[in-house]
């Protein structure tokens, strides 16, 4: 049985890395950014983004309130099995134009 789990969750695995879309994000150069899952409808959105840097490859997933321009983690790690563990942020915050958070905002809300 946990053969086949593992099994499972390497063709998981696999199918989100297939799916990977490339996103520009200007404000971090150094760093490739690709979109791994979108959800949501309405002006509640969510997306699992990855983040290959000098510093390594990182995962976040964020909630995006488009209508309010608002985001808030609901999760980070340097794996996709860390990100799904780690615990949300408090609280939606506003989204500070050309950071980061706006341009994976600009993807989320599309």
């Amino acid at each position: 049985m946990k053969i086949h789990l593992e099994i499972l969750g390497l063709i998981a695995s696999a199918s989100v890395v297939a799916a990977e879309k490339p996103l520009s994000v200007p404000s971090d150069p150094k760093a490739e950014f690709f979109v791994l899952e979108k959800g949501g409808s309405g002006s509640e959105r969510t997306i699992v983004a990855k983040r290959v840097g000098p510093s390594g490859t990182s995962y976040s997933k964020r909630l995006y309130n488009c209508s309010d321009s608002t985001v808030k983690y609901l999760g980070t790690g340097d794996s996709l099995a860390e990100m799904a563990s780690s615990k949300p942020g408090p609280s939606m915050g506003p989204i500070v134009k050309g950071s980061i958070a706006y341009y994976v905002g600009i993807e989320a809300c599309k």
